[in-house]
């Protein structure tokens, strides 16, 4: 616990002792004697801790609106030591933001009633149920992150804040109110889950940096209803009103006109208007002036985002929206002016796992479905492997590479010592010589075909292993080709929840779906040579953080001369280009 919050509490005991050795030693003439006595020492103690403690960081307790209810008995608890300098100032803009959206009303209350219906309304076994399933890994987990919890629950306040004093989102947004403290930014992520997680858990950081309340449209995203609601209080849907603040048009010809005066060429051509005649004025003349602003090009944000000039005009926007399908945790580490919290908040740049673990959660149904197939299947298990095969393009790749492929799984499943080789022929004596019972390895697959699935069955079925060990197979679904909708999205949300808790995983290259398994996971995974060309079978991953798909490797920031057309990795070392046989292009961050 942080020194000046032990002493604290220390003191109320220390207090307490001495109030009932009073009680029960003194008579009633001497009172006010040591009455006086007893507050002058306690005024003296409180003077005391004042002037040692001048700079408490308020990590016991949230901030001023947050009552009956405190950090440590939030499902996000505050940590017991004291932040870094840099992860202190986030928490403390997350709580300035929240104390102006409560200025000028009434003070903003969230009881324990509340919670306690809250949490009736929003159940989420996952939360307390899957850390053990990871901590029973043959494999060390990630470490807790205090510090990353510290900024979840600050934030999570004014999510709750902003959200419950608004009410009416819509009306908010059409009557182009201002509430101060409380800005928005709403995000779509499209096509399959892999790319929905990711995109939104970058969406989700990017939100906590710049102190904006996040939210998701249930129609596209599927963040609503297969995750369980993650800021306590609030809820991250967008409301119907709203839904055309996405990218793919669902309403009226007004808002073509809305989106093309608000668009993304528009707010960087603001950028560079200011910045001609920046004068330390010109952020507060910004204030008010932008409303709602697009940062991307409907795949990821534009090149110039990730530069300060950009970022300094974007934080004046009350509305932003941003679409993709582009994972983008990586290069907000190169914004110069996020780069020291993130730096203090990850160090071990595990990111993307820590958000998933704490924001992306599947709601009670689907996680119902990952604990009776991990009951069944995966429990009893002494080792589990886990292997993710993905075909971009569909059934015509299939039918060209997959014989290639499934040979190139099976020899990187030998070489490396992941699955031990089978004998050609039954042999009596190595029975004999086996351990009772013998070890079991359970082998998780997961793809739209069952080729991989009756290629292994073949060996290790049909023939004894040379260690003794017994593998089983499990794969849940082979659709043939991949489906859309709420069922889809759910039943790939279990499988990549299992695909996790494995020991070691195998992954295709570029697949989304394989690189959020991995991040849920903490898992440095081997990945799959998918190419016809001679070589490995596989590749061991020189980090945990999967890859940005077709990212610029350098800044594009024309008003910060020492970055403009730099090489981002000369300039953020742990920002690399992805692994050859994964991407051609992108960056990830070198996880430690």
């Amino acid at each position: 616990m942080w020194a000046g919050a032990e002493v604290q509490l220390e003191l109320g005991v220390i207090r307490g002792d001495y109030v009932r050795a009073c009680v029960t030693s003194v008579g009633h003439s001497e009172w006010p004697a040591i009455i006086s006595t007893t507050l002058g020492v306690l005024f003296l103690v409180y003077l005391t801790t004042v002037l040692l403690f001048p700079k408490v960081p308020n990590i016991i307790a949230p901030s001023s609106s947050f009552s009956e209810t405190g950090s440590l008995n939030s499902i996000f608890s505050g940590p017991t030591e004291a932040l870094s300098p840099a992860v202190e100032r986030l928490v403390a803009d997350l709580r300035r933001a929240t104390q102006e959206a409560e200025r000028g009303g009434v003070p903003f209350s969230y009881t324990a009633k509340e919670r306690e219906r809250w949490l009736e309304r929003n159940p989420c076994r996952a939360r307390s149920e899957l850390p053990p399933l990871y901590a029973r890994r043959r494999v060390q987990d990630v470490a807790p992150n205090p510090q990353w919890q510290a900024v979840l629950a600050e934030y999570a306040t004014l999510h709750r804040t902003c959200v419950r004093k608004i009410a009416n989102l819509t009306d908010y947004f059409v009557t182009g109110a201002d509430v101060p403290g409380c800005k928005f930014m709403t995000g779509e992520s499209l096509f399959g889950l892999g790319n929905k997680l990711t995109f939104a858990a970058s969406l989700v950081l990017y939100a906590i940096l710049t102190q904006r309340v996040v939210l998701f449209p249930e129609w596209s995203s599927s963040m609503p209803v297969t995750m369980c609601e993650p800021f306590e209080g609030s809820s991250w849907k967008v409301p119907t009103g709203l839904e055309f603040l996405s990218k793919r048009p669902m309403s009226p010809m007004g808002v073509n006109e809305l989106r093309s005066t608000n668009a993304t060429d528009r707010l960087l051509a603001w950028v560079d208007l200011e910045r001609k005649h920046w004068t330390n004025a010109s952020a507060a003349n910004l204030a008010g002036k932008m409303y709602y602003a697009e940062l991307d090009d409907g795949w990821q944000p534009v090149d110039r985002f990730w530069c300060d000039a950009e970022q300094e005009v974007a934080s004046h926007v009350r509305w932003m929206s941003m679409a993709g399908c582009f994972y983008f945790v990586p290069k907000l580490f190169a914004i110069p002016r996020f780069q020291p919290t993130l730096e203090a908040l990850f160090p071990d740049k595990l990111a993307l796992t820590h958000i998933l673990r704490s924001v992306f959660l599947p709601y009670d149904a689907a996680w119902d479905r990952v604990k009776r197939i991990d009951d069944m299947f995966l429990e009893k298990a002494d080792k589990r492997v886990s292997i993710q095969v993905r075909y971009r393009m569909g059934e015509y790749e299939h039918t060209q590479l997959s014989q290639g492929v499934n040979q190139h799984i099976t020899s990187c499943l030998l070489d490396n010592g992941i699955l031990p080789n089978v004998t050609q022929f039954f042999s009596p004596e190595l029975q004999r010589g086996l351990p009772r019972p013998a070890p079991i390895i359970k082998v998780l697959i997961t793809s739209l075909y069952l080729d991989l699935q009756d290629h292994l069955s073949e060996m290790y079925l049909r023939h004894q292993t040379v260690t003794g060990e017994s593998v089983g197979l499990l794969q849940l679904t082979h659709d043939d080709e991949q489906r859309w909708g709420l069922e889809p999205d759910t039943q790939a949300l279990v499988e990549v929840i299992l695909l996790s808790l494995s020991d070691t995983m195998l992954v295709t290259p570029l697949s989304t779906f394989g690189g959020v398994a991995q991040a849920y996971g903490g898992l440095r995974p081997f990945i799959i040579e998918q190419s016809k060309r001679e070589g490995g079978s596989c590749v061991r991953a020189d980090s945990v953080d999967m890859c940005y798909q077709q990212a610029s490797t350098t800044y594009d920031c024309p008003h910060d001369k020492r970055r403009h057309e730099k090489e981002i990795s000369d300039v953020v070392p742990y920002i690399q280009k992805c692994m050859a046989v994964d991407s051609s292009t992108g960056v990830h961050l070198i996880t430690s």
